[in-house]
């Protein structure tokens, strides 16, 4: 059986460096597209690529590379996001047009070039990231949970425009996790999360990146917005 491929961007570190190790492990061609870290990590079958995701013109190469690279692409999976904390009347212009460029408009890019080719091959699956932050609010992350509540809305309209075509297109929601953005959380941080889950616990990367890995396989679910966490929004 011929191996699938997948793109997943922002593979240099967090859910993205997971997301490359296991879909690799389970066979498929990785294309992962970093902006200027290098990944520093080997796997079988992969192909990183630089591109600024928001950049449109960078993004158009991307998708070119990446099916010059192995043929076709099966999976997008966006994944890469940044953030810039600060309160609005802190916020500086620059702040929020870097995190709304990067998480909305990088991922708005990425769908509409992947749509192109999927479209001519009458399938393949969408996923973007989102957050839990997308439903809740947080003091001083107006730009990132605004961008991640703009990737759901993305996310229910492609499905839509992109159903007819055998397309699926989902999102998930990952809860706080340990990550490079994680990992820099203090202990009180971390502990009011557990304690607003109803299993007293973080998200588990491992098992994030494997349910993304069975959703990017599923032909009758779209459209679907996945609270991958154990606290209520």
């Amino acid at each position: 059986m011929e191996a699938k491929t997948v793109l997943i961007t922002g593979v240099s570190g967090g859910i993205g460096k997971v997301l490359a190790s296991v879909f690799s492990k389970n066979g498929w061609n990785i294309c992962g597209c970093y902006k200027s870290n290098k990944p520093n990590y080997a796997i079988p079958n992969s192909k990183f690529i630089k591109a600024d995701i928001s950049k449109h013109s960078e993004v158009k190469e991307l998708i070119k590379n990446s099916i010059d690279e192995f043929g076709k692409i099966d999976c997008v999976i966006n994944s890469a996001s940044i953030t810039a904390t600060a309160i609005i009347l802190k916020m500086t212009d620059e702040m929020w047009e870097s995190v709304i460029k990067t998480n909305l408009s990088g991922t708005f890019y990425v769908v509409k070039e992947a749509l192109s080719t999927m479209i001519k091959q009458r399938n393949g699956s969408i996923i973007n990231i989102a957050s839990i932050s997308a439903l809740k609010s947080y003091a001083g992350a107006a730009g990132y949970s605004a961008s991640k509540s703009g990737i759901i809305s993305l996310t229910r309209t492609t499905a839509r425009e992109a159903g007819r075509f055998g397309i699926t297109v989902n999102a998930v929601l990952p809860g706080f996790h340990f990550t490079s953005m994680g990992d820099k959380s203090s202990e009180t941080y971390v502990k009011a999360v557990k304690q607003e889950s109803v299993l007293n616990t973080t998200t588990d990367i491992k098992e994030l990146a494997d349910f993304i890995l069975f959703l990017a396989q599923i032909k009758t679910v779209s459209g679907q917005i996945f609270n991958f966490d154990s606290r209520i929004a």
